[in-house]
């Protein structure tokens, strides 16, 4: 009895944060759920603050990813253009990406555009290099976005 009244506690003090996924395109959000456990299985901690930061994962036509608070959820907004690249490691970088974006609007930090940008892209590329199998575009990709914004 003592075991299952500390076992109950334990399940009701965890936080339980779920993402709600928007249904998109064809098993876009089989994509996404995929992409998501890849963060889980490849860097704890980025998981955890994707989890911790994320409530809610929607799709738009555009062709960059980006992060808005929408009804109240704070959301990653995946852009057709990334899903249509075929890459779950992209979608997971996205995901990782995006999540620190989320973190700095909730501390509500006070970063220019510019710095915001290259550490997201930093903390992306820390996540990227722990991928067994990134795609050479991909790395390319942010060591590019690196430079471009670097202070």
């Amino acid at each position: 009895m003592k075991r299952l009244f500390i076992s109950l506690i334990l399940i009701l003090t965890i936080s339980c944060q779920a993402q709600t996924i928007a249904k998109a395109g064809d098993g876009w959000d089989l994509k996404i759920d995929s992409a998501i456990q890849l963060i889980k299985a490849t860097d704890s901690l980025k998981y955890v603050v994707f989890k911790d930061v994320c409530q809610r994962i929607d799709f738009w036509k555009s062709s960059f990813s980006s992060v808005s608070v929408i009804e109240g959820d704070y959301t990653i907004l995946i852009a057709d253009a990334d899903v249509k690249l075929n890459s779950i490691n992209n979608l997971a970088a996205v995901l990782v990406h995006e999540s620190l974006h989320l973190m700095y609007i909730m501390e509500d930090a006070r970063l220019t555009e510019k710095e915001e940008e290259y550490k997201c892209y930093l903390y992306e590329l820390s996540f990227i290099k722990k991928l067994p199998t990134p795609e050479p575009w991909l790395k390319a990709n942010v060591y590019e976005k690196i430079q471009l914004y670097k202070p």
